[in-house]
């Protein structure tokens, strides 16, 4: 095996001194015996159940380590040299000494610019209290194990409290759920995971229905750095587990990938602490699990323990924590069913769901429950669910700690598929499958022994408010499915879908929820994923956003069954219309359509047609917003009372007609006896300037006639009901001069 190793070093080039000699190894096992043996030493290997293989990264000592115990080994070249090259990757970026950021433009881990650094998580901690006050706010829990030693270096552990702190006093039932990141070191995925998803929390209330709604009816805890000591050290790409405690956890060998100093925290919790004979932690201090000297001897843990379930009373019971102590201290009591809150430990890497118990086979208490959570949890990230101790046994670790002092649902999750993941590999797969799965968790959050057994609800959507035979109401449509759970590891029993609700600004166990029965979409409910639809009436809410919850129900457990986790939609409810007025007028001969007064919703627009009378026109529309395209005009939007006048005038025709026989200068004629027109010489025609009005009267006269000319009209008066263009002036020799011409002789022509 030697030499395979280090023709392969030469092959892949390495030149990474921190971690030449670490690989990526599958090692298989004959049996299920030697897979626990070999599990049992990295505590976060991939199994492949099917080629009987467990994959890992490791260095020469784990390899020899896996071998001594059984197993055959052999390098997965192409994942050494991934790996190699991250390592690589990481320490050029930090040899560079250039600041990597995140894309939030939080100091970000070199290499890995996408996971904040213990400081780019402080701080991004700080500007979401600082922006949004009413909703987080930081706890201070104590000082790591560094800053115990000396004030001026490690940290103050810290946690953000996520919820709406308006509203939290007066509803001190709000359940908690309470969450770890990287307790181990090395394990880059789980704060960053934590940290997106207080983001998403705080960004999204108000906007987000989901976020909206758990904000305000779960209390999150985040611990989002567990353990910050150790951490620090594995920003410089150090394969780092543990705290840094060089007193209770000296160790003499050289740091790496199978020993280090320091105390594995998630082995020294006080319930059931080193009860597996050594094959659930470690007694040697260069051992990775090395439990610590007693029971909860690092300030880590005791301020963990602290904070989440506080301390013990003389009966045992626990009290001043996070959450409720509501269990004995046995391996034997389950918890009541109605436990209101959730414990999680996020760790990387196995793509596994657990829950307790870890150091032992047996079946925990509340085994059912906690089994079908667990299904439904890896039904969203697709990883292996499974009780704690399946692989390997654990002892003194969170989750069985949680669960057994208090009786808090607690699950570890393994995320991803390395320590140092790549950032391509979290943002498209790790972080979305599990931030899925945690959104999950915390909509069953008020009841997680109950909750997970009934049917899911997502997808839903509501239609904008449309007003009805029965008032306002919107359409809300969901899919209920029973059939989310992961089915690889054990048959979890699914049911069929019997009914869905709808609840107006309540959750469905909240005092005063009424449900609102929502129809199967093809008529009836006969399967295990039903499309669900109905009317929701919203006569009576006051203006503004609300919130529409949807909540499936399935047969399982008889009678009425078994209700599942809700999740909701917003649905703006608009103003109460204001009603404005319009009142037509009219000025003149004519006529208006609509002619009474009209009673409108504000903003809306009504038509008015616009009749003139005989020989009228329209003249002037006023008094109202509106563009006029006769005959109708459109008044609007219309926002506040009006009047408008539409006023009708005459119609306006010209006088003239013809003119013969016309010689000469000096024809004048007359209009009503006001209006002179001069006829010029030889005209054919004459038209007096100006209009009369429809039903005036014209008169047209002779004012002047040139010399030695005589002239007469012809229809020169009537009544103006059109143009006036007929009227003849017929001129001639005056009578006198034709007589003095003849010699006045009258028989003479």
């Amino acid at each position: 095996m030697r030499k395979t190793l280090l023709a392969l070093a030469i092959a892949g080039g390495c030149t990474s001194a921190v971690h030449a000699d670490e690989w990526f190894i599958e090692a298989h096992y004959p049996d299920h015996a030697a897979l626990v043996r070999g599990a049992a030493l990295f505590q976060h290997v991939i199994v492949d159940a099917e080629r009987q293989v467990l994959r890992v990264d490791t260095d020469d000592e784990g390899i020899r380590q896996l071998e001594d115990a059984g197993l055959s080994v052999s390098v997965d070249a192409a994942d050494t040299a991934r790996l190699r090259a991250f390592y690589a990757r990481m320490q050029d970026a930090i040899q560079s000494r250039q600041v990597q950021e995140t894309e939030g433009g939080y100091p970000g881990i070199p290499g890995y610019a996408c996971y904040r650094t213990v400081e780019g998580t402080y701080q991004t901690m700080d500007d979401l209290a600082a922006t949004q006050p009413g909703l987080a706010e930081i706890h201070a829990i104590g000082p790591s194990w560094q800053k115990t030693q000396n004030s001026a270096t490690g940290y103050d552990m810290r946690t953000l409290r996520v919820t709406n702190l308006a509203t939290a006093a007066a509803d001190p039932d709000r359940p908690k759920m309470v969450v770890f990141g990287s307790i181990h070191a090395r394990e880059y995925t789980p704060a960053e995971l934590l940290t997106r998803m207080a983001e998403w929390l705080v960004s999204g209330y108000g906007t987000d229905p989901e976020a909206t709604w758990l904000v305000d009816h779960v209390d999150f805890r985040f611990v989002l750095q567990a353990n910050p000591d150790g951490r620090k050290k594995a920003e410089t790409g150090i394969s780092w587990r543990k705290n840094t405690d060089t007193t209770n956890g000296f160790c003499s060998g050289t740091p790496g990938a199978s020993s280090q100093p320091g105390i594995d925290l998630n082995r020294n919790f006080p319930f059931h602490w080193n009860t597996t004979g050594g094959q659930g932690s470690s007694g040697t201090k260069c051992n990775l699990t090395y439990r610590g000297p007693t029971a909860a001897s690092e300030p880590e843990t005791q301020n963990l323990v602290g904070y989440v379930a506080g301390t013990p009373g003389g009966n045992g019971t626990y009290s001043g924590g996070a959450l409720p102590d509501r269990r004995p201290d046995d391996v034997s009591t389950a918890s009541p069913d109605d436990y209101a809150g959730l414990f999680f430990d996020i760790h990387s890497y196995s793509q596994l769901v657990l829950w307790p118990w870890g150091d032992t086979p047996s079946a925990a208490p509340n085994r059912t429950p906690l089994q079908t959570f667990g299904r439904r949890l890896a039904w969203f990230n697709d990883y292996t669910p499974e009780q704690s101790d399946s692989l390997y046994p654990t002892d003194g670790a969170t989750d069985d700690n949680f669960y057994g002092t208090l009786g808090v649902p607690a699950y570890t999750i393994e995320l991803g598929v390395q320590f140092f993941e790549s950032c391509s590999t979290f943002t498209s797969t790790t972080y979305p499958k599990n931030f899925a799965a945690l959104r999950y968790a915390a909509r069953a959050a008020a009841a997680p022994y109950r909750l997970p057994t009934g049917p899911d609800a997502y997808g839903i959507t509501a239609t904008t408010p449309t007003t009805g035979a029965g008032g306002l109401y919107t359409t809300v449509s969901a899919t209920i499915d029973d059939l989310r759970y992961n089915q690889t590891n054990g048959t979890q029993t699914t049911f069929t879908v019997r009914a869905a609700n709808a609840y107006v600004d309540r959750l469905p166990w909240q005092a005063g929820a009424v449900a609102i029965s929502l129809s199967a979409s093809d008529g009836v409910f006969n399967g295990k994923t039903e499309t669900v639809g109905g009317d929701v009436a919203l006569a009576g809410l006051a203006p503004g956003r609300h919130i529409i919850y949807v909540q499936g129900v399935n047969t399982a457990g008889g009678g009425s069954g078994t209700p599942g986790t809700p999740n909701a939609v917003f649905v703006d409810v608009p103003q109460a219309p204001t009603m404005v007025i319009a009142t037509p007028q009219i000025v003149g001969n004519g006529s208006i359509d609509p002619s009474t007064p009209q009673s409108v919703t504000s903003g809306s627009t009504l038509a008015f047609t616009l009749t003139p009378g005989v020989g009228q026109h329209t003249g002037t529309v006023g008094g109202c917003p509106g563009t006029f395209a006769a005959p109708v005009f459109t008044a609007g939007p219309l926002v506040s009372n009006c009047t408008l006048t539409a006023t009708f005038e005459p119609d306006q025709f010209t006088i003239g007609g013809t003119v013969s026989g016309l010689a000469g200068a000096g024809l004048t004629l007359s209009l009503n006896g006001s209006t002179l027109l001069p006829v010029p010489a030889s005209a054919t025609g004459f038209a007096f300037p100006g209009t009369l009005p429809y039903g005036s009267p014209y008169d047209v006269t002779i004012e002047a006639v040139p010399p030695n000319q005589a002239c007469t009209i012809t229809r020169g008066s009537g009544t103006v009901e059109a143009q006036v263009s007929d009227i003849a002036v017929s001129c001639g020799p005056d009578a006198n001069d034709i007589i003095f011409r003849n010699g006045f002789d009258p028989s003479m022509p």
